[in-house]
């Protein structure tokens, strides 16, 4: 059975932990690397949704699942789409309140 996520009236704005912030020669967008549940995710984000010397890059938790947090990010990774599932359990390591 597929259970339908808690969606949240007023989604709750955090930042994400990523490991790689890097240009893009030619490029108005940086590339972004961040890790969530041992999976890797790449994306292409303009520069305003990132705090680059902290590493950081903007979101928001918009659902709370049984297994973790729905979160949208600024772009669509590779894998995922806009949207991610983080694990409850690494809350506060990949998240970080605003």
């Amino acid at each position: 059975m597929v259970k339908v996520p808690t969606w949240r009236f007023e989604p709750e704005p955090v930042w994400i932990s990523c490991e790689r912030i890097e240009e893009i020669p030619q490029s108005k967008e940086l590339m972004v690397q961040f890790q969530v549940n041992g999976e890797h995710y790449i994306t292409f984000v303009p520069e305003r949704f990132l705090k680059r010397s902290d590493k950081l890059m903007q979101a928001c938790i918009i659902g709370d699942c049984d297994s973790g947090l729905l979160v949208d990010i600024p772009a669509e990774t590779f894998t995922s789409g806009p949207r991610i599932l983080v694990p409850e359990s690494e809350r506060e390591t990949v998240l970080v309140p605003v």
